[in-house]
């Protein structure tokens, strides 16, 4: 499938929305993500990107921001121009509609992290106008707000949507000031037991938000969630990953062995010696980079999402999102 740019919108100063027009159609559910095919100095990268648009708009959206170090999404900002065709393969990604399709909810978000609870939002409404949703935003600063237009503009056409913009620093009329925890948090949804939760944002965000649910006794089974940001660093060269792995373990991949750096990911790691190994989101969440250790103790994952718990018992584990703590064999796919 082949997507050609037809807009691209500035959010933020690092933050765009780029409009696609594809060859074919794409099925998608809100919240899910395309994994984006860029060819940069003659090298194909692919990365995920979550989906702003919902089915039957006369575009398909993602929503990118620019992060240090970030190789695909800082040449996206750079030199993507309306025009540039990229390939993409079908959507993804286990967070979506399927958790807002009834009932009460409360959507968190933070940065760039909107973007699937915002499609989320939008089709609800679209099926469902009279639903009650609270809808909770973070930001350090008003200018990083993401959606603005659109979200206000669904919040003055249903009652029943309840947004609230919280920034840490310098708020503007009619924004809650400060930044979010749980007495804040239960301030602005009251009823947060009766909701079920969507939320995505950074790690940080996401750590600090589940302990909220904690203490807020939030049941485990109304929280769904979808990291943002990335398990593991976006390396723009090989040369910080070639001398990493100048001192750590071996891998062992089919006769081939493999040095991987102490803190070193296993998939940088295996792209180093271009091994046949294919990572779509290189964030723990879409799974393309599945493999099995010999020995699971000597692995470390972050994330793990992607991977049903039988797998996992099994040795199975994320390249993009692990490390090492001792020599192993690995087995790709």
């Amino acid at each position: 499938m082949q997507l050609t740019c037809t807009e691209i919108r500035q959010e933020t100063a690092d933050v765009n929305t780029y409009l696609f027009q594809s060859n074919s159609d794409i099925d998608f559910i809100p919240g899910q993500f395309l994994p984006l095919q860029v060819s940069i100095d003659g090298q194909q990268h692919s990365r995920c990107y979550s989906l702003a648009s919902i089915p039957g708009d006369d575009h398909l959206a993602l929503t990118i921001k620019r992060i240090d170090g970030g190789l695909v999404s800082n040449y996206l900002a750079d030199h993507a121009k309306v025009g540039d065709a990229f390939a993409t393969l079908p959507a993804a990604g286990e967070f979506h509609y399927q958790y807002a399709k009834q009932g009460k909810l409360l959507l968190l978000s933070a940065g760039c992290g909107i973007t699937p609870v915002y499609s989320m939002l939008r089709q609800r409404l679209a099926q469902d106008a009279d639903a009650d949703i609270v809808f909770v935003h973070s930001a350090s600063h008003s200018a990083d707000r993401i959606f603005v237009n659109e979200l206000e503009a669904l919040a003055a056409a249903h009652p029943n949507l309840t947004l609230h913009w919280v920034i840490s620093n310098d708020p503007q009329k009619g924004q809650v000031q400060g930044k979010l925890d749980a007495r804040l948090l239960l301030s602005l949804a009251t009823d947060i037991r009766d909701r079920t939760v969507l939320m995505c944002g950074p790690e940080g965000y996401m750590l600090a938000a589940n302990e909220w649910f904690k203490a807020l006794g939030v049941a485990e089974d109304k929280v769904f969630q979808e990291a943002f940001h990335s398990a593991v660093a976006d390396y723009a060269s090989g040369e910080s990953q070639q001398e990493s792995a100048q001192a750590g373990y071996t891998m062992t991949v089919g006769d081939k062995s493999v040095a991987i750096g102490e803190g070193q990911t296993v998939l940088e790691a295996l792209e180093s010696e271009q091994l046949p190994i294919f990572a779509a989101c290189r964030s723990g969440v879409c799974g393309s980079c599945r493999c099995k250790s010999s020995d699971p103790t000597k692995v470390t994952s972050t994330a793990a999402l992607a991977l049903p718990p039988e797998d996992v018992e099994q040795g199975y584990f994320l390249a993009c999102a692990s490390t090492l703590s001792g020599d192993v064999e690995v087995s790709i796919g």
